[in-house]
């Protein structure tokens, strides 16, 4: 591990590669007992080691006694990479919720998007993180009508 800081664009490099994906994945599930990674899966030797160099320069795994682990910062994305995938699960679910949203005019949006979410997205968390964007979203442009209201009456 350098002390150099590492950069989201780092990170999003060294994972964006799908083999380096699945590595990554192995390491973080493994509890260390990788036994012959490379032909479990079927990197050559170049494509391991350019695969590790990589993780290991986004500070997303470290290597202990001849084994190699998630840092702190590896355990992290490991987490919200899992939570991606579940979203993933969902896309067409979530897809809808798009289109239908875009199609809806906002008092429609208002009363509906809510009572559609619970019933498409059987996944609390990400039902959670869609209802917190539409609040938030419904608050600033609450804000914004109300401060246009005090202008145009002034």
């Amino acid at each position: 591990m350098s002390d150099k800081l590492v950069s989201i664009d780092d990170v999003f490099k060294s994972l964006s590669d799908h083999k380096t994906l699945v590595l990554f994945d192995t390491i973080a599930h493994s509890n260390s007992d990788m036994d012959s990674p490379i032909g479990k899966l079927e990197f050559t030797k170049k494509q391991y080691y350019s695969r590790i160099h990589s993780l290991t320069n986004s500070d997303l795994i470290t290597r202990q006694n001849g084994k190699y682990y998630l840092t702190s910062f590896g355990r992290i994305v490991s987490f919200y990479q899992s939570r991606i995938a579940r979203a993933l699960d969902k896309f067409w679910k979530l897809r809808a919720l798009d289109s239908i949203a875009k199609e809806s005019d906002n008092d429609l949006r208002l009363e509906l998007y809510p009572n559609l979410v619970r019933s498409l997205i059987e996944e609390v968390e990400i039902g959670e993180i869609l209802l917190n964007i539409h609040n938030s979203s419904l608050s600033v442009k609450s804000h914004s009508l109300r401060q246009a209201a005090t202008q145009a009456n002034r």
